[in-house]
């Protein structure tokens, strides 16, 4: 069980202008010792400093960010990063097992040597570097898919970012007219990457996001959208009194069935076939919604969120997890930019604020009444209930 903690406001008066009336919801306060506070202070000050005082330096590297990049997607998608974790080998050895022109191949490895993504010894022999070992089967974090996934959607279309910016249209949108589930449809093997690398980074988060929250008035929760149910089995493993059901498409349905059984819960889940869309499931005590909405403009999280508020019974509840902008109820203010940046790039959604959240909860029938952190860098718990 969650420890809770007395709300306190976070809903500023200026923002009640700025938004013509913004429903005030309340933050659970998180718990930190005092090291992780001044830990946390000094991280932003450094970090600002270190801009500041090596801006000349900081402009060129960003300026040769695409090509770094470059070199790290080469290196992906060629298959190096997991040759050189198998054994070392020199320059001839590794242009040989990749099938690539060893005189071409030096290119990218000097950039990636100099960043220590790989490693030379004094016999000329590579091996994989610290960097270069979480772009491998290794690695915590699915960055190796994401790395492929971006380099084959996005990089191709990011010229036109101003275009898309001056006609006020997400840029796949701009570019494709299509959403970026249809676009993905286009590339074989795209929606594959996708589903690892959004299935890899739940599994990541979702136990800790599960042991924030009380479980203890729920016997049943759906989650929406939930894929191949890593949040639904985490939750199910948090509150053995509950069973859940996962509501998503019919893609999803084997890999969820195999995710209850690996995650023991298969007695107690169940997925459903379904389009948010159109409809959901009706009569829960729990609702949850995980990384769903940021893939979608306000008029689409309205009718998700109408349809959510359709279904639920009057005492049911709505968690929204989410990560959010413009807040610093955890460390990660970078992280979550760039993240924003990527939404509104690769989707025809954002990353958005906790008023913006309460704003379209208000609009959708629901009142979003509470925040409850994670200490994690991106999701945070909204919990709603009908208004």
């Amino acid at each position: 069980m969650a420890t809770t903690h007395a709300p306190v406001s976070v809903v500023r008066p200026e923002l009640f202008q700025k938004f013509n009336h913004v429903p005030a919801y309340e933050i659970v306060p998180i718990s930190r010792s005092w090291l992780e506070r001044i830990g946390h202070w000094l991280h932003r000050r450094l970090v600002r400093r270190f801009m500041r005082w090596n801006s000349e330096s900081m402009a060129f590297l960003v300026s040769q960010l695409p090509i770094m990049f470059g070199a790290v997607a080469a290196m992906v998608r060629l298959g190096g990063f997991e040759a050189l974790l198998k054994r070392p080998q020199s320059l001839e050895e590794l242009a040989e097992t990749l099938q690539v022109d060893a005189h071409s191949l030096v290119h990218i490895l000097r950039p990636l040597l100099a960043m220590h993504f790989i490693d030379r010894d004094v016999h000329d022999i590579y091996s994989i570097g610290p960097l270069g070992r979480e772009y491998t089967s290794q690695g915590r974090q699915p960055f190796a898919a994401w790395v492929e996934l971006v380099d084959r959607i996005q990089v191709p279309v990011m010229s036109q970012l101003p275009d898309a910016i001056r006609a006020g249209e997400p840029l796949t949108r701009f570019v494709y007219h299509k959403t970026c589930w249809e676009v993905m449809a286009e590339h074989p093997g795209t929606c594959e990457l996708h589903d690892i690398a959004c299935g890899r980074w739940t599994e990541l988060c979702v136990d800790q996001v599960a042991k924030c929250y009380d479980f203890s008035n729920v016997k049943t929760v759906i989650d929406i959208g939930g894929g191949r149910g890593a949040f639904l089995a985490a939750m199910l493993r948090a509150a053995p009194h509950v069973t859940g059901a996962v509501y998503d498409r019919q893609e999803t349905h084997a890999a969820a069935g195999e995710m209850f059984c690996e995650k023991g819960v298969a007695d107690r889940a169940e997925h459903l076939v379904g389009n948010f869309f159109e409809e959901v499931p009706a009569g829960r005590d729990l609702y949850t919604i995980k990384h769903v909405l940021h893939d979608w403009d306000d008029e689409s999280v309205r009718k998700i969120l109408s349809n959510i508020r359709q279904a639920m019974k009057p005492d049911s509840k709505l968690l929204i997890v989410e990560g959010s902008v413009d807040h610093n109820v955890a460390p990660g203010e970078i992280v979550r930019s760039l993240f924003d940046l990527h939404q509104y790039a690769a989707t025809w959604g954002c990353s958005r604020t906790f008023d913006e959240f309460a704003r379209l909860c208000a609009e959708s029938g629901l009142h979003l009444q509470r925040v409850i952190p994670t200490r994690l860098i991106d999701p945070q718990i909204m919990e709603c209930v009908p208004a």
